[in-house]
């Protein structure tokens, strides 16, 4: 690694152990004092240590397709954490996230320990773009201001000195990008907080929004959930103005980030100047009218009371937020800015803050290349909810070799449901019967979660082998969550029949001429994503085959879907996928949301004109491969050679769509064997998943849950193969 070519000092890997609970919450702790605490077999997988063990098999390789199968089965198993019941993994690829970390530790002279210090010093040294030395907003991504500018800075206050080869490279292309002043909105907020910035060249997110009442259509609490999330502690912090004590490291840090004299800046002149290379979403004349309009309020007009007391009205939400998140926070960004704020109102022995910044450390996770701050706590109950479902599918899950495994996570999945609601006032929806991506602790319901844990609960319950645990959940449980899924079906005015992620859409989509960010689109209200969509019909749909509670809601519900999803296919067969890349995942999620009801190649011109559009897209090795390009420009692009995941995507949606030329099949299905290793693995090619169209992230799960799921299919279809 690029880290120990320019020797980095690196911690040693064989003293760490990654602590979880049973509710899925992932610490990693160093240096235990019990010598019978040893370094367990998925901890050295996770770090990469030459003594993992991987399963064992009597012969060099699988000799047919369901060995195959087997083998890639076998090695998932083994690396499920008995504990939790779920598979830990480094939610990784986001490069704004460590920042948070680094500024409440720093801010709030909590020290990071010396070993935590040089692992998150390599993750972000072996992730700077190899030619220019810089970073972008996420691994892949070509570097950018606020990217080079923030991963600078956390080097820096890491203890990194100026002249290391690494923040030389970072700072000459810092410099060519005309310096820190051209960063989006966030990061022009951390650099304020540290004081390296001045709020006068911030624009305005005024707290006085939160005052308002609920029943104005732009009242911020029907912002996307994240969005909210961010901007009550981010107004907070603005509007009162608050800044990190300045030290002789930020002085030094204020001479190196600029290309002009920091005492000579005209701050205000810069609040709309963001650099071009970083502008993924540009600021509309209704934005810039809008921020003129409130700092003239922020400067001449407001009151001081008013600004007490809507800053009240925040801090309060933040309060509010962390009773329904265990003090983990929606996210990692706006759990950095809610632990800020608690430092200044309560100071350093203030329950909530230490509360708080003792559950950040749960987001942050090490792997070979480092240590860094994920995306979220994890994606426990999402990879679970598909490791139960993709068993059953490929005709694994009754075998006694895996009985043990999807107890595990059938267990995890009922401990995971919400049995209880959100702190009035808080302007949260009913949870209770749903299901969240990440940990019940974490707080939030999302729908294509809930609908694959319905459905994954279902299967465990149905089947004889598994009558020992039946008794350890009712299913009449599942109404509260059918009941909490047909309430986030969106039938008002937006996008009829669709689902959302977190919420049904409560604002218009037109609160987009004021989105702030600058480097995302659509984070100003909830959208429809086909994904959820595609989704929510099949929880629902096999929930209704196995029970009558709200028959008829539920049928109409999935109508109503369907036809969203038959309207949403583009003219050339694909469809827009926001939380995978991109064509060929939203493709797969269509194909078997319409498999449910009956649609094939045969008898469906939508469902053949989807296949058409993938078959098309097939490279010569017989496999599929999409670019992050494609959701950037939500047009189809294709890596140069075939990846596993997106090669299993389009094989499950053509398996399912019952596509009738089996040689197009079985050359995916050769791809994806090809790939496998001697262990029944598949190792990591590219990253998978995307949010916000910009920001790609890893989903390391997939490689192993695809995979087995379409090579299972394939089984099922045409019997099994010699490879």
């Amino acid at each position: 690694m690029y880290s120990d070519d320019i020797g980095c000092p690196k911690s040693d890997f064989s003293k760490w152990r990654l602590r979880t609970t049973p509710l899925g919450a992932q610490k990693w702790e160093y240096d235990p004092h019990d010598p019978h605490d040893t370094q367990d077999n998925l901890t050295k997988y996770l770090l990469g240590m030459p003594d993992f063990e991987p399963p064992k098999h009597n012969k060099p390789t699988p000799e047919t397709i369901l060995e195959a199968t087997k083998w890639g089965a076998d090695f998932f198993k083994s690396i499920q954490d008995p504990k939790s019941g779920t598979w830990p993994v480094q939610y990784k690829g986001p490069m704004f996230m460590t920042i948070g970390y680094v500024v409440c530790s720093y801010f709030t002279k909590t020290p990071i320990p010396e070993h935590e210090k040089q692992e998150l010093i390599r993750y972000i040294v072996n992730t700077a773009h190899p030619v220019d030395g810089g970073w972008g907003l996420h691994e892949v991504d070509k570097s950018t201001c606020f990217g080079t500018t923030i991963n600078y800075v956390i080097l820096r206050l890491l203890g990194v000195p100026p002249d290391h080869p690494t923040c030389m490279k970072a700072r000459k292309t810092l410099h060519k990008l005309s310096g820190a002043l051209g960063n989006p909105h966030w990061g022009k907020a951390w650099l304020a907080v540290l004081n390296l910035y001045n709020w006068d060249g911030v624009n305005p997110a005024p707290t006085e929004l939160f005052a308002l009442p609920y029943s104005l259509p732009i009242h911020p609490m029907k912002w996307w959930v994240h969005t909210r999330a961010i901007y009550v502690p981010l107004g907070y912090l603005s509007t009162a103005r608050i800044q990190c004590e300045l030290d002789d490291t930020l002085r030094a840090i204020r001479t190196e980030i600029f290309v002009q004299d920091f005492d000579k800046i005209d701050w205000s002149r810069h609040r709309n100047n963001v650099c071009g290379v970083d502008l993924y979403y540009p600021h509309t004349k209704i934005l810039d009218t809008v921020n003129s309009l409130m700092v003239t309020y922020e400067k001449w007009i407001r009151p001081k009371c008013v600004l007490e007391y809507s800053n009240k009205k925040a801090y309060e939400l933040i309060l509010k937020e962390l009773k329904n998140t265990e003090y983990l926070g929606i996210a990692p960004v706006s759990a950095a800015f809610n632990s800020v704020v608690l430092y200044h109102v309560q100071g350093p022995n203030g329950e909530d803050f230490k509360k708080s910044m003792a559950r950040y450390k749960e987001c942050l996770f090490l792997g070979p290349s480092g240590l860094t701050v994920m995306g979220t706590n994890g994606s426990q109950v999402w990879d679970s909810a598909f490791f139960i479902q993709y068993f059953f599918n490929a005709g694994l899950a009754e075998l006694p070799q895996y009985h043990e495994v999807i107890v595990n996570s059938f267990r995890f999945l009922v401990r995971s449901q919400f049995d209880t609601e959100c702190e009035p006032g808080s302007f949260r929806d009913k949870r209770k019967g749903a299901w969240p991506f990440s940990t019940k602790e974490q707080g939030y319901t999302v729908s294509d979660c809930t609908a694959e844990s319905i459905k994954a609960i279902i299967m465990v319950m149905n089947s004889p082998a598994f009558a020992d645990v039946h008794q350890e959940y009712e299913l009449e449980k599942l109404h509260d969550a059918v009941d909490v899924l047909l309430s986030l079906q969106n039938v008002g005015s937006f996008e009829f029949g669709s689902f959302s992620t977190y919420e049904k859409i409560k604002a218009t989509p037109l609160l987009e001429l004021i989105n702030p960010a600058e480097v995302f689109g659509n984070i100003m209200v909830e959208y429809p994503y086909v994904e959820c969509t595609d989704s929510s019909v099949l929880g629902l749909s096999y929930f209704n085959k196995h029970s009558q509670y709200r028959d008829a809601d539920i049928k109409l519900a999935i109508s109503r879907a369907i036809d969203y999803i038959i309207h949403s296919q583009r003219p050339d067969g694909s469809w827009y996928g926001c939380w995978g890349i991109c064509f060929t995942y939203a493709g797969m999620f269509a194909l078997e949301a319409l498999h449910e009801v009956g649609s094939t190649y045969a008898n469906s011109d939508v469902v053949k004109r989807g296949c058409d559009f993938l078959v098309s897209r097939q490279l010569e090795d017989g496999g599929w491969g999409e670019s992050m390009k494609s959701s950037e420009t939500h047009t189809y692009v294709s890596t140069k050679e075939s990846l596993v995941v997106q090669t299993a995507w389009a094989l499950i949606g053509l398996l399912l769509a019952e596509y009738p030329n089996k040689e197009v099949i079985r050359n995916a299905v050769n791809l994806i064997t090809r790939r496998q290793r001697e262990t029944g693995e598949w190792k990591f090619e590219q990253v998978e998943g995307v949010f916000n169209h910009s920001c790609a992230i890893e989903y390391p799960n997939y490689k192993f849950l695809f995979p087995i799921k379409a090579l299972g299919l394939y089984v099922k279809r045409y019997g099994d193969e010699p490879l």
